[in-house]
Formats: structure tokens, C-alpha cells, sequence
């Protein structure tokens, strides 16, 4: 029989690979039009650049055209294919609580049967 901690072990570690976020395409960027309005500072923003690079980085200011990220990278609207904010998802994060009650549950019920089993003799 299986031991509840070994249950327990497999449902954790197959909820840690369930996130609550999710990064929702902002409308395009074309040349000359100031980077989008959704875009402010403290984002976490995945930037596709016309060179086909790609930076994940925190926004730390809007300046016109141009996002600024923390560590000072420049990323000006012209050279800007896409960008992509990092949201909070609520599925997943209604998914991610109702998966972690359901692997609470059963670890109790296994637990309980088996002190029921253990205490019934």
C-alpha cells in the first residue's frame, strides 16, 4: 500500500508546476507610436525586439516611446515588435486553490483510513 507521504510528496510536487500568471499579449507597437498605455512602471513585460531578441525585465518608468527597465535597459517603441504583460490569472489561481484543498483532502482521508485500520484491531 501506498504510504500517505509518498501520496503527499507526488501531489505537491505536481501542483508546484501550476502558476497563477500569465503574460497577455499588449497590442502590437508600430514605429513611431508611443509604447501602450497598459504598460506601467513595476510591470513584469516580456519585450520581442525587430532584431528578434527577447528581454523579460520590470518596468521602471514609461518615457514617451521608450520603456525603461530597472537595471537601465532602454527598449525604444520603434524597435519593439511586441510586448507582453505578466497578469494574475484568475482560472489558474482558482485552479491552483482548488487542487491544493482536493490533495488536503485526500491526504486526510488516506490518513484516517489508515489510523481506522491501524486502531480497528
Amino acid at each position: 500500500m501506498l504510504s500517505p507521504r509518498l501520496i503527499a510528496a507526488a501531489l505537491i510536487g505536481s501542483m508546484s508546476f501550476t502558476g497563477c500568471t500569465s503574460l497577455k499579449t499588449v497590442r502590437p507597437v508600430a514605429p513611431g507610436e508611443p509604447p501602450p498605455r497598459a504598460v506601467q512602471s513595476g510591470d513584469d513585460v516580456v519585450v520581442l525586439t525587430r532584431d528578434g531578441a527577447s528581454a523579460r525585465f520590470v518596468v521602471q518608468q514609461v518615457d514617451g516611446e521608450t520603456l525603461i527597465a530597472t537595471d537601465g535597459r532602454r527598449f525604444a517603441g520603434s524597435d519593439v515588435v511586441r510586448v507582453e504583460r505578466e497578469e494574475s490569472s484568475r482560472p489558474k489561481t482558482v485552479g491552483l486553490i482548488a487542487a491544493i484543498a482536493g490533495g488536503a483532502f485526500v491526504i486526510i482521508m488516506i490518513s484516517v483510513g489508515h489510523w481506522l485500520a491501524e486502531n480497528s484491531q
